[in-house]
């Protein structure tokens, strides 16, 4: 044999030695550690703000995000009227009385005769019929099991989260005035997801010691609209409606009072009149709606008058207007609006009569094919879809409930978010995007803030006829996520089909929480398996590179011996 072909074997041997050494421990890597799968929890669509109204303080806005009755928002006797519940999307929490209407709204006629204006003495005073309001006539919806009641946990987490960061309540974004609206949807939306005891009733503490500066009392006032909604707070937490706060507020009482005082069958903010501005009263179809619910769940019947005043304010196409108004007018719809009086409607008369079926048709119309619905601004919003959502459930519309909970899962904030920011649902699509590049932006983490509470019912599949604490646990659901083997930062496992976005930072002296130095991110390819392995293509191709080596030098060193 030729020298040349001794040497040449012992090199061949070597190198398909290395090359086994190099390509098996890179194929065992692929074959055993696997990407974690991006959770995709809801289809990726996008949210509109919920244009809810709500009156006087009670402002249920879609323009923060929330839904949600609002107080006034100062610190001493309001100098002017009080806000009117607005139900656009227009950011402020406050604001004239204007309502906001569905982006594919339609005017009509009333179709049934609205009250007298007449306010005379016996139109005042307290009318003796009632209506039964039963919470049974709604459809039969438990907490849905699967990503959905763990979708709710997680933003109920973040509302744990938020409301323990800020004294157990929420504050006007951008001010240090109570928020009682968004501080109430946090409490509903607590309890209706069944999780966060302990800060629901820290939150519900709150509210009781600060509820004459919401519903107006500490003035020498009365807001209908937050005074409804508050006592539906009440009943839902366990509390006494008729024994609130350190003044012992009665809330039933207070009601009762405010029935009449502007027309018959309206629930009015008072002083109605004589009040020194232009307009006193603020009051709308949601806070109508609200106090109607308030009034049943705590009584078990509603006054007949307020519930005829209630059912006059359909449109003919079903939806209700946002603004209380009388017969004869015209009617715009508006979704929000529908959304809280179809609930209430449906306490009145269960989910088969022909005025419910005809408001639920009304909100499946609006619905989108992504599962949201338009606001005035032309936005596919959280709060709009979660208070939908919530009347969706209590009339058994269950695959529109279903759409609706996806397109709010689309917003919710995953994996790829700082910690104490998981969980929570941005108001728009848009709003995600903006977290997503600039963290620091307040304003779209100040409407994330008014958006979860709404949302948060929705995705349980709670409703304002079911929402309470009975049964709820101290639990504070949180997301696994995985950890990056090349980071000491979280790895972004999205839980949505959406692009990511979070609130994962604030401006100085205002509401929103910090974003922890170093937080992860959006992921630029929201959806895809998480990275957690080193990267073994490398590796594998100098295995190959050697094989081919050795094996060239075992051909080389195989004719050297022939010839030799």
């Amino acid at each position: 044999m030729h020298p040349s072909a001794r040497s040449a074997r012992p090199a061949a041997v070597l190198a398909l030695a290395l090359a086994a050494a190099l390509v098996a421990p890179g194929a065992a890597t692929a074959a055993t550690t696997e990407p974690t799968p991006a959770t995709t929890t809801g289809p990726a669509t996008t949210t509109s703000p919920s244009s809810t109204t709500t009156a006087d303080p009670t402002s249920t806005t879609s323009t923060g995000g929330t839904t949600t009755t609002t107080g006034a928002p100062t610190t001493t006797a309001p100098t002017g009227p009080a806000p009117t519940t607005t139900g656009t999307a227009s950011g402020s929490t406050t604001g004239s009385s204007s309502t906001s209407t569905s982006a594919s709204t339609t005017t009509s006629t009333a179709t049934s005769p609205a009250a007298s204006t007449a306010t005379s003495a016996a139109a005042r005073a307290a009318s003796t019929a009632t209506v039964p309001f039963d919470t049974s006539n709604a459809a039969s919806q438990a907490r849905l099991s699967g990503s959905t009641a763990e979708q709710a946990g997680y933003a109920a987490g973040f509302m744990v989260r938020t409301l323990a960061a800020r004294g157990d309540h929420y504050n006007y974004p951008g001010g240090t005035y109570f928020d009682g609206g968004n501080t109430v949807d946090a409490v509903l939306g607590l309890d209706g997801a069944k999780v966060g005891k302990a800060e629901a009733d820290a939150a519900f503490a709150y509210l009781e010691q600060n509820v004459g500066g919401y519903i107006g009392t500490d003035y020498s006032s009365l807001y209908a609209g937050p005074t409804g909604k508050v006592l539906l707070a009440v009943v839902a937490h366990g509390g006494d409606p008729r024994d609130v706060g350190p003044k012992h507020v009665d809330l039933l009482a207070q009601l009762q009072s405010s029935l009449g005082a502007a027309e018959p069958g309206r629930y009015s903010d008072l002083p109605a009149t004589g009040c020194g501005y232009d307009v006193c009263d603020y009051s709308n179809t949601t806070g109508q709606a609200l106090d109607i619910i308030g009034v049943g769940r705590a009584t078990g019947s509603a006054p007949k008058e307020a519930v005829d005043y209630l059912l006059a304010q359909q449109c003919a196409d079903g939806g209700f207007r946002g603004d209380l108004g009388a017969a004869g007018g015209s009617c715009t719809s508006d979704v929000d609006a529908t959304a809280f009086a179809v609930q209430a409607a449906i306490g009145l008369r269960g989910t088969v009569d022909p005025a419910v079926t005809r408001a639920l048709t009304f909100l499946a119309g609006k619905q989108a094919a992504n599962g949201g619905f338009l606001n005035g601004d032309g936005q596919y919003n959280a709060n709009t879809a979660g208070v939908a959502a919530q009347a969706f459930a209590a009339g058994g519309r269950n695959a529109e409930l279903a759409r609706a909970q996806g397109f709010l899962a689309s917003l919710q904030l995953d994996c790829t978010f700082a910690s104490d920011l998981r969980g929570g649902i941005a108001f728009t699509a848009a709003d995600r995007s903006t977290l997503a590049s600039k963290p620091g932006d307040t304003a779209a983490l100040d409407r994330a803030l008014r958006a979860t509470p709404q949302a948060t019912l929705g995705l349980a599949g709670g409703t304002l006829l079911s929402a309470g604490s009975d049964g709820a646990t101290t639990v504070v659901p949180a997301p696994t996520c995985p950890t990056s083997a090349t980071s000491t930062t979280s790895t972004a496992t999205a839980t949505t089909g959406a692009t990511t976005g979070a609130p994962t930072g604030s401006a100085a002296g205002t509401n929103a929480p910090a974003a922890p130095a170093g937080a992860p991110a959006a992921s630029a390819t929201p959806g895809a398996l998480a990275f957690t392995g080193a990267d073994v293509a490398m590796t594998a191709l100098a295995g190959l590179l050697l094989l081919l080596v050795g094996a060239a030098a075992l051909v080389l060193a195989r004719r050297k011996g022939v010839h030799a």
